[in-house]
């Protein structure tokens, strides 16, 4: 976002915020030109037509005219290339890196000398070394926009020079090198130019004397930059940076002065952060006049014996004038902390170390100025009318008022922030997700949400299939019309419009059925451990935390959906399995496969098959290469779980009686855990009982010969039984054993036998 004019720029042609916007030719007469050295018929010779590219920038930038825009594909180009010719207000003339496009070599870089109306996008510039990797002489109205230049270690020019520049924006630009000789520098030539957010980085070692930005002209404007290291300073304005406005910048540790106003007047140094600096935060010296030096924050400057700070310099401080700057430099509204609170040197009055009560005497400056460790004390406490105060801080966010602090600032905006961040809590976003894969819908609860300095006033939930709820309160259900995974966003949005957003990945899938896992090694049923993540072996019976969703996961898998934890069972580590997903990935699917003895088993998205082999205090495991006792598992609907048999002869329930030590015989009156059986689902539509009572499932013994009775731990031929429906609605069991049916013999009064040859009334059950 622009936040400040400079005079003379309207002349160049911005088309939404930057001269180089979109393909488009400035008129629809004008073609572009076109640069893709990796073209099998790139031609130096021309046209440049896209079809027909230039191989080389320079090739392009020899011919190029007014209203044209040389779009230049991805690729190394070991160029340095020199702008010749000018555009205009209405063409304007435009280089835009079209993929990552770098220039590389010692000589690598751009070079404009004479011209004005010309853009420049996106470029990187990689190993210049005794010149600028961007040299700009005696130009005017240019743009530059983004790009990224690394200098040579052995680079003795400055990464960017502006020589005789009248009107310029260059922003959004990453500058670095081992040793830069300088980041940017600005002749006494060079004015009305602003160098915004740029990030200007070399080593803090203290015997270079370089600058991350100098200026020595008039009326240019440093905003929202980030400087770190430089030996000579992070900014140095020499005495023809009149009227300049540094505001909002970062300047990280390093050997020189934070910022240096040498000389300069009507200087602006208002809410810039320094830290950490070998010499003063911010010294202003020489014959400056009209300097305002107000709403910093300054932390830990002067030598505090780091590595890369001149061992024999001790005397920085955080804010220091000398000389005959002091009678017209305004102090004020800063926070000054140096490493003792409160300190005794923060301050320098004409080369006299003093703390801030002393520089509040003898300069008549700082009446609101702080010393303190606390960032709190930095909130809503700026002076908003002072030179050089910005609507935005250096990250473009609004200033925001802590309803928790006291607006101590002055100026129209009384709860602005010192230094370059303003504090600004907006809510954050939290919310759980809870899905029904019966339904294929989720509800998602934004309740655990937090405001920021304001109440939440509305929650906006989109869904990832095109539907967006807005409303006040934080839980909304939305049902889906078709499976699959989908980003859920929720965006809470505070009284004073501030917002926070979050967003997570949901899988809804198409539900198969609801079944337990009953693992054959223990014979107990697969469930949550208590903390409702990890998987054992562990449940005696159906509970709910032993409850299971298969869902279609595609190409033949399965998903497995806890009803426990609302949450996908997923594989970790190729290892131990835990209901944990809220989205089906690779480890999410699983092969089930039914083997020959009816049993099941999975298999992970490793390759390896799921075990209850540790038994029922240790998770599931997927790390076994072939299928045993331990990687089966009887998979029980939940709708044939704990069911009761009714016999049709005498209106008695079966009961596995004397907790299964006694043959099954139908003369229950009630129902309790002796009279109920799990259903187990078989395969090819058989089925065995298991026998709540004990844990054991239900024997046709002796080939049928023998009265049931529930006795084993593992499904044979004598314990599978065709489950006959019959036409009045009750179901009739066909031993396997011997294929007879199993009969309430007597009229009940004698133990359950599977010996008749066809189905009356004794061979008739309810199932409850």
């Amino acid at each position: 976002m622009q936040k400040t004019t400079l005079a003379g720029l309207a002349t160049i042609a911005l088309t939404g915020g930057t001269l180089l916007a979109t393909e488009a030719p400035a008129q629809a007469t004008v073609e572009n030109l076109y640069v893709n050295q990796a073209a099998a018929n790139c031609s130096d010779q021309g046209p440049g037509a896209k079809t027909e590219p230039f191989c080389t920038i320079g090739a392009a930038a020899a011919v190029v005219t007014a209203g044209q825009t040389v779009w230049v594909a991805g690729g190394s180009y070991p160029e340095r290339v020199t702008i010749p010719a000018s555009g205009t207000y209405e063409l304007p003339i435009g280089f835009i890196a079209n993929g990552p496009v770098t220039l590389t070599g010692p000589t690598a870089g751009f070079v404009v000398d004479g011209q004005h109306n010309i853009g420049i996008q996106d470029f990187r510039i990689n190993g210049a070394a005794a010149v600028p990797a961007l040299d700009i002489r005696n130009s005017s109205y240019i743009e530059v926009v983004g790009g990224n230049f690394t200098m040579a270690s052995s680079s003795t020019a400055p990464a960017v020079r502006l020589a005789g520049l009248a009107g310029a924006i260059l922003r959004d630009l990453v500058v670095s090198g081992t040793a830069l000789t300088d980041g940017l520098t600005m002749d006494a030539a060079t004015s009305d130019v602003q160098v915004t957010n740029w990030s200007i980085m070399t080593g803090p070692k203290y015997d270079d004397h370089s600058v991350g930005i100098r200026v020595d002209g008039p009326r240019n404007t440093i905003l929202d930059n980030i400087v770190s290291g430089f030996t000579g300073g992070g900014v140095a304005l020499g005495p023809g940076a009149t009227d300049t406005v540094v505001a909002n910048n970062r300047i990280n540790g390093g050997g020189g002065h934070g910022i240096h106003n040498g000389g300069a007047t009507g200087t602006a140094i208002t809410n810039n952060t320094v830290r950490d600096r070998c010499l003063d935060g911010i010294r202003v010296d020489g014959a400056s006049a009209g300097v305002s030096v107000q709403n910093n924050v300054l932390t830990n400057n002067g030598s505090f014996s780091q590595s890369y700070c001149d061992p024999t310099v001790t005397d920085g401080v955080e804010i220091g004038v000398h000389g005959p700057a002091m009678a017209g430099t305004v102090v004020d509204y800063n926070n000054a902390h140096h490493h003792s609170s409160p300190s005794s040197t923060s301050y320098s009055w004409n080369g006299a170390r003093m703390g801030l009560t002393q520089f509040r005497t003898v300069s008549g400056q700082a009446a609101h100025d702080r010393d303190t460790p606390n960032t709190r004390d930095n909130q809503d406490s700026a002076n908003s009318a002072a030179p050089g105060y910005q609507e935005y801080d250096a990250e473009v966010t609004s200033r925001a008022d802590n309803p928790a602090v006291p607006n101590t600032g002055a100026g129209p905006v009384t709860y602005a922030d010192r230094g370059a961040i303003e504090t600004v809590a907006p809510p954050v976003a939290s919310f759980d997700v809870a899905l029904d894969l019966g339904a294929s819908k989720v509800t998602v609860d934004a309740s655990a949400s937090t405001p920021g300095f304001v109440p939440i006033e509305s929650y906006r939930f989109e869904f990832g299939d095109g539907t967006v709820v807005t409303q006040t309160t934080p839980v909304a259900s939305h049902k889906y019309a078709t499976p699959g995974s989908y980003r859920v966003t929720v965006k809470a949005t505070g009284t004073d419009g501030q917002s926070g957003t979050s967003t997570e990945q949901v899988s809804v899938l198409r539900r198969t059925a609801t079944v337990g896992l009953l693992a054959l090694a223990n014979l107990r049923y697969v469930g949550s451990s208590t903390n409702l993540t990890a998987l054992q072996p562990n449940q005696a019976g159906l509970s709910t935390s032993a409850q299971f969703d298969l869902a279609d996961a595609g190409g033949g898998q399965v998903a497995l959906f806890s009803r426990a934890s609302g949450r996908y069972v997923t594989e970790v580590h190729d290892t131990s399995l835990t209901a944990t997903s809220q989205v089906v990935d690779t480890r999410e699917k699983f092969t089930l496969i039914r083997n020959g003895d009816g049993t099941s088993s999975l298999r992970a998205g490793s390759g390896r098959y799921v075990t209850a082999a540790a038994g029922t205090s240790s998770a599931l495991t997927a790390n076994r290469t072939t299928i045993g006792t331990a990687e089966k598992f009887h998979r029980v609907t939940v709708t044939d779980a704990f069911r009761s048999l009714k016999a049709r002869a005498n209106a008695r329930y079966v009961t596995a009686e004397s907790a299964g030590t006694k043959p099954l015989i139908a003369r229950g009156t009630a129902i309790g855990l002796w009279e109920r059986y799990d259903v187990v689902d078989l395969g090819n539509g058989q089925a065995a009982l298991f026998a709540r009572a004990n844990n054991r499932f239900v024997t046709a013994a002796s080939g049928g010969a023998q009265p049931l009775i529930a006795n084993r731990a593992a499904v044979s031929t004598w314990e599978r039984f065709t489950l006959v429906r019959n036409a009045d609605g009750t179901v009739s069991f066909k031993a396997a054993a011997n294929g007879r049916y199993v009969t309430a013999d007597s009229a009940g009064t004698k133990p359950l036998i599977a010996n008749r040859t066809s189905i009356g009334s004794w061979e008739k059950f309810t199932l409850g």
